[in-house]
């Protein structure tokens, strides 16, 4: 999926399940053109095949067809999204937009991705994670034996 300005500006192709927009840099979508959009003021979450935006508490909010986001809302093909006064149309991608793509991210080197579970490889959606003792088995670290942790001696 995408996001089209409607402004003349640059769309964001939304590959990632979670992408984060504002004025900070820790944000995947640096808004920084407006001053009604907050430092870490939405996110746009990409649940199965459906997409959610979220209002992260910021001042001047999100809307999605004139709705406002409360704290979140649905996304649907042809939908205006407004993170304060800066807009955008929910649409496929086609390859062809002008697109710009998030701040750098971090590069996976091949030999890290070898130990994933392959079940849960392709991070471009949210996976459920399993309870411990089922499929799951929480280690110690080296920190928490040297501090004690592992056997309830530090207070």
């Amino acid at each position: 999926m995408i996001l089209v300005s409607l402004e003349d500006g640059a769309s964001i192709v939304l590959n990632k399940a979670v992408m984060f927009f504002g004025r900070g840099n820790e944000c995947d979508i640096i808004l920084n053109n407006s001053r009604k959009v907050s430092r870490k003021h939405c996110c746009v979450a990409q649940i199965d095949e459906d997409y959610v935006v979220r209002d992260l508490g910021s001042m001047n909010g999100v809307r999605v067809n004139e709705r406002k986001a409360d704290p979140e809302l649905p996304l649907q093909i042809g939908d205006e999204l407004w993170v304060g006064d800066v807009g955008y149309r929910f649409q496929p991608h086609d390859g062809k937009n002008g697109t710009t793509q998030p701040k750098a991210e971090i590069s996976e080197k091949p030999e890290e991705k070898k130990l994933l579970n392959p079940a849960i490889q392709n991070m471009d959606k949210p996976v459920p994670l399993p309870e411990e003792g089922k499929d799951l088995v929480i280690e110690e670290s080296i920190q928490q034996k040297i501090l004690g942790l592992d056997d309830g001696t530090f207070d």
